[in-house]
């Protein structure tokens, strides 16, 4: 019992800390452009709920709730807390109607207030937080090649092709080099990978290899696709310097327990196809959902065979420990400017991949259920982030920061781009629109929201 609550708590403490981060940085955004405009800021929290302890002019440094004389004078300063729910931050600008207000305000315009500011000073705070969140992720990229370099698998020759892949269909084999994506060369592993899915998402593109002198090109289809997931199983490839992947571990009532897999078997063939490495295996597997397909694995020397019907999501229910590469490697090191190039072209990547993804929901493509993660999800990833590393924690958080820049400023009531409607409306019409509207329009929002909250924690449950 003391594992699952320890494993429980864990996933805790890590959403914990990236909701934290992510959202007080947003929220500084917000903070930090209104006070460059002019507006007032009473409270800059970090934290949600009754204050702890902060600073402002007025009182210096005091705990607990303030008194509401200080409450009052507090307009024209702001005071910095920490609040007792560590689940994110708010940053309250003055005469502005957000998920906050619960009555209208004065109707005298003060110089300071968010309303009496032109329509382009308004629209900068609104999209300061998504600003914020960008530059986040962007300097985690840039920070990560800077800081860590990378280590490039000097080899293009192919180990293993997945069965149903474009690949196979095409007919490439173990032992073909791959010479160029695109018409571009390509010297080591990293140039296959961020040539054939970083720089092709949503397009066809054609790639070049050799077998005993002879020069071959396949195009790969791949214009519809919507995730770099999709382009990789199109791939199917594996480079050489991977053995069998190991199982670490394997989860009770999956059909993996049924055929008999345990802790430490090494898968080596599925469908008769060797295979190299975890990626090669999990599309293997994942490409015959609610299919029999045959399985081997090596277990103290012996060779055992079956077959094993993956569940309707293309799982049986193994944890992979994967199988180190052990080929040639080349670190490299990168410069500054070369860092934040290659920071950005991760962050548009990831941005343009999120907003296809985006589409195909939109589309009934993608099931909104498959798409959507909610709090207990992404505390799951957290966890599971955080367990390889802090370096790909950080990773983590910067994917989730974009994820969620972008999901403000969807044109939905209570968010930020609901905000930048109000405020394009109001710029076109040449004057503000009523109290009531806004307050009118900024409840729709927080139901929906409440209502998009609810079934993705319901979602998030019946997943688990």
């Amino acid at each position: 019992m003391l594992a699952p609550a320890l494993s429980v708590l864990r996933a805790i403490l890590y959403f914990v800390i990236t909701i934290f981060v992510l959202v007080s940085v947003h929220e500084f955004g917000h903070f930090i452009a209104g006070r460059i405009f002019g507006m007032r800021v009473p409270i800059y929290s970090i934290g949600m709920g009754q204050r702890v302890f902060g600073w402002n002019k007025i009182d210096g440094l005091t705990f607990g709730g303030l008194r509401p004389e200080t409450e009052i004078q507090l307009t024209a300063n702001t005071d910095y807390r920490l609040s007792a729910l560590p689940i994110g931050g708010y940053a309250k600008i003055e005469g502005m109607i957000d998920e906050t207000q619960t009555e209208a305000l004065p109707a005298e315009i003060q110089p300071w207030e968010f309303r009496a500011k032109p329509w382009w000073q308004k629209t900068i705070v609104i999209l300061a937080g998504v600003i914020m969140n960008t530059l986040l992720a962007w300097g985690i990229f840039a920070g990560q090649s800077l800081v860590m370099g990378e280590d490039m698998r000097m080899t293009t020759t192919v180990g293993a092709v997945d069965s149903g892949s474009q690949s196979k269909a095409a007919g490439v084999l173990p032992g073909d080099r791959i010479v160029s994506v695109d018409g571009k060369p390509v010297s080591n592993w990293e140039d296959v990978g961020r040539s054939a899915i970083l720089q092709h998402l949503g397009k066809d593109f054609s790639i070049t290899y050799t077998r005993d002198g002879h020069e071959f090109n396949v195009i790969y289809r791949t214009a519809k696709m919507a995730s770099p997931d999709d382009i990789e199983n199109a791939l199917g490839l594996t480079s050489t310097g991977f053995g069998p992947p190991s199982i670490g571990e394997v989860s009770k009532g999956m059909p993996a327990e049924r055929i008999g897999l345990k802790s430490g078997d090494v898968i080596t063939r599925i469908q008769g196809d060797s295979v190299f490495g975890q990626e090669s295996l999990i599309a293997h597997i994942s490409a015959h959902p609610s299919q029999p397909i045959a399985i081997e694995w090596r277990r103290d020397g012996r060779i055992m065979t079956t077959s094993v019907t993956p569940d309707a999501t293309g799982k049986i229910g193994v944890q992979v420990m994967g199988s180190p590469y052990t080929g040639p490697v080349k670190h490299v090191s990168y410069s500054l400017p070369a860092a934040i190039g290659l920071g950005w072209n991760r962050l548009e990547f990831i941005a343009v991949a999120t907003v296809k993804m985006v589409g195909t929901v939109i589309t009934g493509k993608t099931p909104v259920s498959h798409a959507l993660g909610g709090p207990i999800k992404i505390a799951q990833m957290a966890s599971k982030s955080a367990e390889n590393g802090f370096e790909q924690f950080v990773l983590f958080m910067a994917i989730l920061s974009i994820s969620l820049a972008m999901i403000n400023v969807l044109p939905i009531p209570a968010l930020d781009g609901g905000h930048l409607v109000i405020i394009l409306i109001e710029a076109a019409i040449g004057r503000e629109l009523s109290q009531r509207v806004k307050l009118g329009y900024q409840r729709v929002g927080i139901a929906i929201l409440l209502s998009l909250m609810a079934f993705m924690v319901f979602n998030d449950i019946r997943s688990l």
